[in-house]
């Protein structure tokens, strides 16, 4: 019952502009695992992604080291580190 009562309660949390339902399923990976089920990886091929909010169909395609028009005049450099938590 207590997680009727949690679902209940993000699902009021929600309005028109605030998705928090949604926002939970992310987090909880419940988009994540209807995408694997209904896109099944073939051989060789690659694992298929939810897309981002940022996702559009007609994005430029752009040089890894380009800059973004409008936005910056010159390549932004950056620099990451994995970390493996087991």
């Amino acid at each position: 019952m207590t997680a009727i009562n949690f679902l209940t309660s993000t699902g009021q949390t929600c309005s028109p502009i605030r998705q928090e339902f949604i926002l939970l399923s992310d987090v909880l990976g419940v988009s994540a695992l209807v995408d694997g089920l209904n896109n099944p990886t073939v051989s060789g091929g690659t694992a298929s992604s939810v897309l981002g909010p940022f996702f559009t169909e007609d994005a430029p395609d752009r040089k890894v080291t380009s800059a973004i028009p409008g936005v910056y005049s010159h390549p932004i450099f950056s620099q990451h580190r994995r970390f493996h938590c087991f």
